[in-house]
């Protein structure tokens, strides 16, 4: 099998890095092809991929095909290519769905979230697929995604919410552990910023690791630190105040972001049937 990917921004680029780091593929049976030259042939110098001299090539040289450009461009992008019918095609994109992605590709599609995790081999992938996805085709790609993390199936009904549970999570966190250690800082302003940070850090890759290996619940964690009455408890307390609501209102945004980006690619939709007319 040979892969391609089109677009090298940090999505296009972290697949790269991340099945080259696994060994699930061999570097010459990755393509790739990026407008901006350079990012592709930095990859190739580094890893040893294949560079095609256009998103065509991609598609006569590789079965598998990630198309890893911005949302508003997966579209346009696949409409000017000529895509044999039985090239898989896997896009990357919040706000394009299962069904605009067949209204220009006849062959099996996929839709696929990643997370900028998997460049360690950790993190979960969304995935989702039309009908016209054989039980091959969907085997080929799960063997790829999970050599690079977890692979969890869901549907587009779910998908929007999920993808804040995974790809938007690494940023989500990162911010809300920057702001605990800044009030730590804050309180105790002899802990200088990068000792907090680093606290932090270490500490939540040992809860992560914690939870993942004893298979552990939340509350089951919990239930290990939190002693009756005791700080972590009334810690707990005081969170419930306030992060409820906070993640209430993050959910609402974001459900109001890929509506308005939904409705984007729908008038791509729409402009394109009227041109076939």
């Amino acid at each position: 099998m040979r892969i391609g990917i089109i677009g090298l921004g940090s999505m296009g680029q972290m697949l790269v890095k991340s099945f080259c780091k696994s060994a699930v593929i061999s570097p010459e049976h990755i393509v790739v092809f990026n407008r901006t030259r350079a990012k592709a042939d930095a990859l190739q110098a580094r890893f040893g991929v294949a560079v095609a001299d256009s998103a065509q090539a991609i598609c006569e040289q590789a079965s598998l095909i990630f198309i890893c450009t911005k949302p508003l461009d997966i579209l346009p992008v696949l409409e000017k290519l000529t895509i044999p019918r039985e090239k898989h095609i896997v896009s990357v994109a919040a706000g394009v769905s299962i069904s605009d992605l067949e209204s220009v590709h006849a062959g099996p599609v996929s839709k696929v979230i990643p997370t900028v995790t998997s460049s360690e081999l950790h993190g979960v992938s969304l995935y989702t697929a039309s009908d016209r996805v054989s039980s091959e085709e969907r085997s080929r790609l799960f063997t790829l995604l999970s050599a690079i993390g977890e692979v969890q199936e869901v549907t587009e009904t779910n998908i929007e919410t999920a993808t804040i549970l995974s790809s938007s999570a690494p940023g989500l966190i990162a911010g809300i552990l920057d702001s605990f250690a800044q009030a730590a800082v804050r309180k105790t302003p002899e802990l200088d910023i990068a000792t907090a940070r680093t606290i932090l850090v270490e500490t939540m890759l040992g809860t992560a690791l914690l939870l993942k290996n004893e298979q552990l619940g939340f509350d089951q964690l919990i239930e290990r630190v939190a002693t009756k009455g005791g700080i972590t408890e009334e810690g707990l307390r005081v969170l419930a105040k306030t992060l409820p609501g906070g993640f209430d209102e993050l959910f609402a945004m974001t459900e109001s972001k890929h509506a308005a980006l939904k409705e984007l690619v729908q008038k791509q939709v729409g402009k394109q049937m009227d041109e076939k007319e």
